[in-house]
């Protein structure tokens, strides 16, 4: 009994070494990673300075004034009095098939730094168009904490120091209550090919939502619900210009992403312009900043995709651009949304979620994939 006691005596004291030892070990480890990576940051830095231009893609929501105060916060962040060459054009898809083309020519890149959903981000990478940003996970715990705390999101497992998200995309199902009620909406994707429909909606000019469905659904089937939608739609238009016809009376409703409704609700809060969702499952892309391989400026390009992970800069993108960050969560835009989903109970999906999600992504890369989304593309423009 006696030496029972005294083992578990020693043990203790142990115990209460180690657990010192702890709180000894434990803070100076954190300091020595935090003095790391600010000197790691200081190398980014001084880099970028030394280049003295940065070229980069910056969401056409954002407008002119937006993108300056973005870019001007960015390089007061960073005591930066460097050229920053902002292309607020849009067009995302065909940005990344000029980088493709870049890729397989060999041909410096237009941009240092692009922006795009990640499908197109992880096309790009797998093309070996991205470059990875060395020592990331500490170069984020300085420079954005809060994004740091959620690492395996804001650079997701298969993009890990390629991609890293700035701003989310999630489908709604905009529509005019003064021209149809949300009770007469379609419920699913699949209804809104009913012939009630026809002529009661537009469809935009790129298939990134559409190709989503084979999260939900077999091939052949999602084939035919897109062609029943090419023959109801009224109007091949991107979402501003299909939430504008709306608002006008010309459509009653249309999918889109949410910054065209909080947009118009800030603008008027009495605009006829309601906010619901597909029954059978919503949509979410993750939108992400990837530095080019061959960048000319390729420190300034990593700094500000990292930067950009930021409370700070979701601020700005919230402020002008009313865009949604559902995964850091931290702005008046996103915090209203995310009250919204979780009442309604709504969980969006993503070619991310899960391996067998993003195996499906990467079929529509081989040669059967391929034909199959030009299928689809013709079967949303044409009803064929």
């Amino acid at each position: 009994m006696r030496e029972k006691n005294r083992n578990t005596v020693v043990v203790a004291k142990w115990v209460l070494m180690f657990f010192v030892l702890g709180l000894i070990i434990g803070p100076a480890a954190v300091r020595a990673a935090s003095s790391e990576g600010q000197r790691l940051l200081q190398q980014l830095v001084e880099a970028a300075r030394k280049e003295g231009q940065l070229d980069l893609m910056v969401t056409s929501a954002q407008g002119e004034k937006g993108t300056k105060e973005l870019t001007d916060a960015f390089k007061q962040r960073f005591g930066l009095n460097i050229r920053v060459n902002a292309d607020i054009s849009g067009q995302e898809s065909q940005q990344f098939n000029k980088a493709a083309i870049e890729v397989k020519g060999n041909i410096p890149p237009t941009h240092d730094l692009m922006q795009g959903g990640d499908e197109n981000v992880l096309s790009l990478k797998e093309a070996g168009g991205a470059d990875a940003i060395e020592n990331w996970e500490a170069l984020l715990a300085v420079i954005a904490p809060e994004s740091y705390k959620v690492k395996d999101k804001i650079s997701p497992f298969s993009l890990a120091g390629y991609g890293f998200l700035w701003s989310t995309r999630t489908v709604v199902l905009l529509f005019n209550p003064k021209l149809i009620s949300e009770k007469e909406l379609p419920k699913t994707w699949k209804e809104m090919g009913n012939a009630k429909y026809a002529g009661a909606f537009s469809l935009p000019p790129w298939t990134s939502v559409a190709l989503m469905g084979l999260l939900k659904y077999d091939k052949d089937e999602w084939l035919d619900t897109v062609r029943s939608w090419g023959r109801n739609k009224k109007q091949i238009l991107a979402y501003t210009a299909g939430t504008q016809r709306m608002l006008l009376g010309d459509i009653k409703f249309l999918f889109g992403n949410t910054d065209d409704y909080a947009r118009e609700k800030a603008r008027d809060p009495n605009a006829p312009i309601g906010l619901t969702f597909f029954e059978d499952f919503t949509q979410i892309r993750w939108v992400q900043y990837v530095v080019r391989k061959g960048a000319k400026n390729p420190n300034a390009a990593k700094l500000f995709a990292l930067w950009a992970t930021s409370a700070e800069a979701n601020r700005i993108f919230e402020k002008n651009g009313f865009l949604e960050n559902v995964v850091l969560g931290s702005g008046p835009v996103t915090t209203q949304f995310l009250k919204t989903i979780k009442e309604r109970n709504i969980r969006p999906v993503n070619w991310f979620d899960s391996p067998k999600n993003l195996e499906k992504f990467r079929w529509l890369s081989t040669d059967e994939g391929k034909a199959y989304s030009k299928a689809i593309a013709t079967a949303q423009r044409d009803g064929k």
